[in-house]
Parts: structure tokens; sequence; C-alpha cells
């Protein structure tokens, strides 16, 4: 069962950085969105905007998947932990 509990628990943890990884590629992406779309606000280019935007919320979704991953993650091991 040791072993077992053993897997299980280190699968948890490549997951949950998984989970993790993706929080900081989310908000690398949002980031650069948000300086997008204001350089395309300031020199007046809409499609510079637009696609500034675009990104911000594409790096919001991503961060918001990775914390849902890390999450589950965490509260899978916190299951593992008191079943052992």
């Amino acid at each position: 069962m040791d072993d077992l509990t053993n897997d299980a628990q280190r699968k948890l943890h490549e997951e949950e950085a998984r989970g993790r990884k993706e929080q900081v590629a989310g908000a690398a992406n949002e980031l650069k969105g948000k300086a997008k779309k204001a350089i395309g606000d300031a020199i007046g280019n809409e499609r510079m905007e637009a696609e500034g935007a675009s990104e911000e919320l594409g790096g919001k979704a991503r961060k918001h998947a990775g914390d849902a991953y890390a999450d589950a993650a965490d509260k899978a091991e916190d299951a593992i932990d008191r079943a052992s």
C-alpha cells in the first residue's frame, strides 16, 4: 500500500507542478497581451490593440486553468494523506 501511495503522491506532485507552470505561462501571456494592447492604443493601431486584448484574455484563461489543475492535485493529495 505504501508504494501505491508514494506513486500516487509523486504523480500528484507532477500534476501540481504542471498546473503551476500553466499559471506562470498564463500570467506571462496576460502581461504580454496587456502591453501589446496598451501599445496598440497608444499608437492608434486597432489591430494590435485587439490582438493584445485577445492575448490578455487567453493568458487569463490559461492562468485560471492552471489554478484549477493545481488545486485539484492539492485536494487529491490531501485525500490520499487522510486515507493513509
